[in-house]
């Protein structure tokens, strides 16, 4: 995820899965009406605000380094014509894919 509005779709689809409304989601996140609109816009906030809701999202922030997005479309960036994936990188993409990869084996 590169932007805010990116990360604000993403949010939004996680939102309409759990069955929440925003204004359920406000309310156990503990955080205002104010800050949930302006997180859903893609506007800044607090980090506190985005992790209250992620929590009730039941959803982790995590980094990745690019290096590694790089062999990953399914993340979001294309791979340049001459790099292969590595082992960790099929590994990788092979679980969120939800297919599995013996290991060893390209």
């Amino acid at each position: 995820m590169s932007t805010s509005l990116e990360l604000a779709q993403h949010l939004e689809t996680a939102r309409l899965a759990s069955g929440l409304t925003r204004q359920q989601l406000t309310e156990q996140a503990g955080v205002s009406r104010q800050a949930v609109y302006r997180l859903f816009k893609g506007n800044d906030v607090q980090l506190s605000t985005l992790l209250a809701v992620m929590d009730v999202l039941q959803l982790d922030l995590i980094t990745l380094p690019r290096t590694l997005k790089r062999g990953m479309p399914e993340f979001g960036a294309t791979a340049p014509a001459s790099h292969t994936p590595s082992a960790v990188q099929r590994r990788l993409a092979s679980l969120k894919q939800g297919t599995v990869v013996p290991k060893g084996r390209p």
